[in-house]
């Protein structure tokens, strides 16, 4: 594609108005084609080429050349060795362990290959902006070619996610697959599942299928069920991350867009964000920014010695249009860019964020995280590409780190859990009569079990029910707080907002965010209320299961009633509140968010802070969608408002009142909430079920055991479990295999 406007202000060294007075058209003429070159005519290309001095062919032949690719270490190499080691080792060792019908056992190995497949993973790089941004520029200039389609006008309307060429399944020939997707777009990750690919594929090809797909431009645009876009690519970058290039938002065009840029940022590892330097942070902009730093994973810890918001980049893209690149005129709005947008994130973000790190936001902390970056002009984008080197070559020690202290701690756990089976097996062969009587116990025992465990169930849902309706009160507490004409007056004093647009959309959308930040605050509170509640029914339920004749007492059943109701959530796609008891669990809890598609280094990030620090991380991103919208619709109405003289400051919160209300933005939070406690109610009820289905096969397999096994049969089962135990005993998780 002729890039026109790369061609006069980079070889002409032309503005508009001259262009245009040389090739004898108006000035917005010259605009319009710059926006739409694809569409010049034959007629205008030979006009210039003849004004120029040059030939047709050089003309439509001149394309803006691509910086070098980033040139990054592949420490990723190492990650990807030892998951080969362990994956290999599972399925060379399974095959000579005689596991006969054990399910439990071919479980145990399941999940283990699971949480090596899940948590070695290469970080996700998420390219986030509105439309204009740059960002297929920006990631060109990364992969060093020309792979993504580029216009200065608004294009990518799917996610694009870009894989190294050796991360390309087997049964994948093309450069690139199209998908199409559930109500939740495609799960890249199943990318290695045939079947689930094959289910959701729409095309496959070359590169240029993007701009069929992809662009407004292209034939197949209009497809509303195309979400997504897999690319292989060789690229020095790509051997130590994914590349996801998000859907530019704010343009109208498809609602989906905004909302599908939202979801799909929630679960990316490293944020870049890119705003057009001149223009930089316009209201829109700082919106979507609050909701990323909302829900940004911490991956900044004591232990790591990361910086704070170290994997946030925000980029003020084409930078060389500012004053010709002037350092000094960018570094002026880098600073007001930084001090607007560290004032309009509520407190209550920067605590969340506190609670997970245990590092305090300084506005300086954030000012770090801004960058310059243009294709044009080296200089204004070498310190992003020095900080996202550094970053994304230390991610890798990172996740190998988490990664092996999860497996090491899964490892050790099912070690335990075989000897138990060791000498509860033995036990069965010499004390066949107490286990007899063990049976008895345990069935006679059963109607009541039942009983006390659904009375134990209600008094949980009652919680629930409870739970539910304190906060929606204490939610209606807060919003009527914040949402009133004198508080709105105290923040317009407070923060010295000024009678016009810009401050009245700040005002506008730290309102939004405030009113997210106190639901998040008011779920937390309330999810961790229930923690104490999940916790005493777990511990009524091994009470009940262990009630035994007083010649049995001090006997301990050989059954994990914690780990089979967290079993039980694993494959559910939503659990509310059950997601913050899940990280209080360390290794299993992490496990367990990954599967349910949280980010990587977000869910390791939970096993090493733990308790309240898992709470924040779960509860992130809780409301995104909802306030995003809600702050642009009051933006809009704002945009229109005619300013009365006096006090306009009453005014203005009268209309902010008003609006909000017109926007039913308490109804559309309250619906956030019942959903939370709804998904709670429901991922109960699945794993208090899964409980009790894997409680009577324990009793059906111990029943099957004492009466009818042999005694060659148990001692079968002794050697299966000592082989499995060996197993676990011969994983190659010490150095160097773990480096």
């Amino acid at each position: 594609m002729f890039d026109l406007k790369d061609f006069r202000q980079n070889v002409l060294k032309m503005t508009q108005d001259d262009f245009a007075k040389m090739i004898g058209v108006r000035q917005d003429y010259v605009s319009r084609m710059e926006k739409t070159p694809e569409a010049i005519e034959f007629s205008m290309l030979l006009k210039i080429a003849q004004a120029t001095g040059t030939t047709l062919d050089e003309l439509v032949g001149y394309k803006k050349s691509i910086p070098n690719a980033l040139e990054v270490s592949n420490t990723w190499e190492t990650s990807s060795f030892i998951k080969k080691t362990l994956l290999d080792y599972i399925k060379m060792k399974t095959e000579d362990i005689r596991l006969s019908s054990e399910e439990k056992y071919k479980k145990m190995i399941k999940d283990l290959y699971q949480m090596i497949e899940s948590t070695i993973v290469k970080p996700s790089v998420a390219i986030v902006g509105m439309s204009d941004a740059g960002k297929s520029r920006l990631i060109n200039s990364l992969l060093g070619m020309d792979k993504m389609p580029t216009s200065w006008t608004p294009t990518t309307s799917i996610s694009v996610h870009i894989k190294h060429i050796d991360d390309r399944p087997d049964f994948i020939e093309d450069e690139v697959w199209i998908f199409k997707g559930d109500k939740n777009g495609f799960d890249v990750k199943k990318l290695t599942n045939e079947n689930y690919c094959s289910k959701w594929k729409i095309a496959g090809g070359t590169t240029s299928l993007l701009a069929d797909y992809g662009t407004r431009q292209g034939d197949k645009y209009d497809i509303e069920d195309a979400s997504a876009a897999v690319i292989f690519v060789e690229s020095s970058i790509l051997q130590i991350c994914d590349i996801v290039d998000l859907p530019g938002f704010g343009t109208g065009d498809r609602k989906n867009d905004d909302i599908l840029a939202q979801k799909s940022r929630e679960i990316a590892d490293v944020v870049i964000y890119m705003s057009i330097a001149n223009g930089f942070l316009r209201g829109t902009d700082i919106e979507f920014l609050k909701t990323t730093l909302n829900s940004l994973p911490v991956i900044e810890n004591k232990g790591n010695k990361l910086s704070p918001l170290n994997n946030l980049f925000i980029v003020a893209s084409q930078s060389h249009t500012v004053d010709n690149g002037n350092k000094t005129e960018l570094e002026r709005i880098l600073d007001a860019g930084a001090t607007r947008l560290y004032s309009e994130v509520p407190e209550e973000i920067w605590q969340n964020r506190e609670e997970q790190s245990v590092y305090k936001h300084t506005i300086n902390d954030l000012r770090n995280r801004f960058f310059t970056y243009t294709t044009d002009k080296p200089y204004l984008r070498e310190d992003f590409e020095r900080e996202v080197k550094q970053l994304l070559e230390n991610l890798p020690t990172i996740i190998n780190k988490n990664a092996k202290e999860s497996l090491q701690k899964y490892v050790e756990d099912s070690k335990i859990l075989l000897e138990n089976d060791i000498e509860q097996y033995e036990k069965i062969i010499y004390e066949r009569e107490k286990y007899k009587q063990l049976l008895a116990d345990i069935r006679k025992n059963e109607p009541i079990r039942i009983q006390e465990n659904q009375k134990a169930r209600m008094e949980v849902l009652e919680k629930v029910e409870k739970l539910h309706k304190e906060s929606i009160k204490q939610f209606e507490d807060e919003f009527a707080s914040i949402i009133s004409v004198d508080n709105i007056v105290e923040i317009i004093k407070d923060k010295k907002y000024k009678k016009k647009k810009q401050d009245m959309e700040s005002l506008a959308g730290y309102l939004s965010s405030k009113i997210q930040a106190k639901m998040q605050v008011v779920l937390k509170d309330n999810a961790e209320d229930l923690n104490k509640s999940i916790d005493k029914y777990l511990k009524n339920f091994n009470v009940q299961i262990n009630k035994f004749e007083s010649e049995l007492k001090g006997f301990q059943v050989n059954f994990d009633a914690v780990k089979a109701f967290a079993s039980g959530l694993a494959g559910l796609a939503t659990f509310g509140g059950l997601a913050i008891w899940a990280s209080t669990l360390g290794n299993l809890g992490a496990y367990i968010l990954v599967a349910k598609g949280v980010s990587v280094l977000s869910a390791l990030g939970i096993t090493v802070a733990g308790g309240t620090a898992g709470a924040a991380s779960v509860v992130a991103a809780l409301g995104g969608p909802i306030t995003l919208g809600i702050a642009l619709a009051v933006i809009v109405s704002l945009s229109v408002f005619a300013f009365a003289t006096g006090g306009w400051q009453k005014g203005i919160a009268k209309k902010i009142v008003k609006e909000y209300s017109a926007q039913d933005t308490f109804g559309q939070f309250v619906e956030e909430i019942d959903k939370f406690w709804d998904d709670t109610e429901n991922a109960f009820n699945a794993a208090a079920d899964y409980l009790d289905d894997e409680w009577k096969k324990y009793v059906d397999d111990l029943n099957d055991m004492v009466s009818s096994y042999s005694i060659k049969d148990i001692e079968q089962r002794i050697i299966n479990a000592i082989n499995l135990k060996d197993f676990f005993v011969e994983m190659p998780l010490s150095e160097p295999a773990m480096a």
